[in-house]
């Protein structure tokens, strides 16, 4: 193929070479625009800096004159300030930029405070509340089935419209001293429980009342509760003789696995009347339950 008909005009671009030739196009556009940009601001430095420099001649002239009497200061014109004008909305942005970070904060309490009220008003409240200390760590996995158990023989005591029974577990082991436990938030849940009047019905056994340190007279005689109940010893509600263990579908029930019933009282921080209370409500969830009462079907 000869010279002439490689550099034929009719001989088609490929995509490439009219992809490079656009892309040099705008280069060279860009470079061109650049360059007067450029010449622009260099030309308005130029002439910032001449009229500041004529500033500082006049005013050290006046300066020099004053001095030497020619003229005074009443015929030195001042210079005239323009007033700015404002709109609203310029006078609400400057505002807004001014204060931006104290905005920033405000703002993000004011949500924080918004999440915090809609989670108390919208959080469902349990009507009851019971609290499993014995040695199992198994029983862990089972609490929210245990209070889903229970929630058929319990009243709607808030009135809130919805029957919510809590089951909560927290470790407990023997070990040196009147107490030991598992680990430090098993420590904290049992030391917050037994400081107020909230928690009334306990399910234990007798490693995790020794834990506890449990003297006489923190739980309530059931004899006088439930009189006549084969299950009961003492303060102890023998857990053998329901059917807990089939509804909640756990096989690990030990034999020595009882329910305890605190002994409402008052003190620092608690209030008898309503100790009192929640211990009735107890009773009564719990004699639904084993007379098999059901309230809310």
């Amino acid at each position: 193929m000869s010279d002439n008909e490689k550099k034929s005009p009719d001989k088609k671009k490929s995509f490439m070479d009219v992809y490079r030739e656009v892309n040099e196009k705008e280069r060279a556009e860009e470079l061109k625009r650049q360059s007067r940009e450029d010449a622009a601001h260099a030309d308005r430095e130029r002439k910032a800096r001449d009229e500041y420099a004529e500033k500082l001649r006049q005013e050290k002239l006046e300066l020099l004159k004053l001095k030497q009497g020619v003229i005074t200061e009443e015929d030195i014109p001042k210079e005239e300030v323009e007033e700015k004008h404002y709109t609203v909305w310029q006078r609400i942005g400057n505002y807004l930029y001014h204060n931006r970070p104290y905005l920033i904060v405000g703002g993000a309490i004011v949500i924080i405070l918004a999440f915090l009220v809609y989670d108390f008003a919208t959080r469902t409240q349990a009507d009851i509340t019971l609290m499993f200390i014995a040695r199992d760590d198994n029983i862990e996995f089972y609490d929210t089935m245990m209070g889903e158990a229970l929630a058929p023989y319990c009243p709607d005591y808030n009135g809130d419209g919805e029957v919510v029974v809590t089951v909560f577990y927290a470790s407990a082991t023997v070990g040196e001293g009147s107490m030991a436990y598992a680990d430090q938030s098993g420590q904290t849940k049992l030391v917050a429980e037994f400081q107020s009047g909230n928690t009334v019905i306990i399910f234990a056994d007798d490693d995790a009342v020794e834990t506890i340190g449990a003297e006489e007279g923190v739980f309530v005689d059931l004899d006088q509760v439930f009189p006549g109940d084969e299950n009961v010893d003492g303060y102890r509600y023998n857990l053998n003789g329901t059917a807990m263990a089939e509804d909640i579908g756990y096989t690990g029930f030990s034999d020595g696995l009882f329910a305890a019933f605190r002994r409402p009282h008052g003190g620092i921080g608690m209030d008898e009347e309503e100790f009192r209370e929640n211990y009735d409500h107890a009773v009564e969830l719990w004699t639904n339950y084993i007379n098999g009462n059901v309230v809310n079907p």
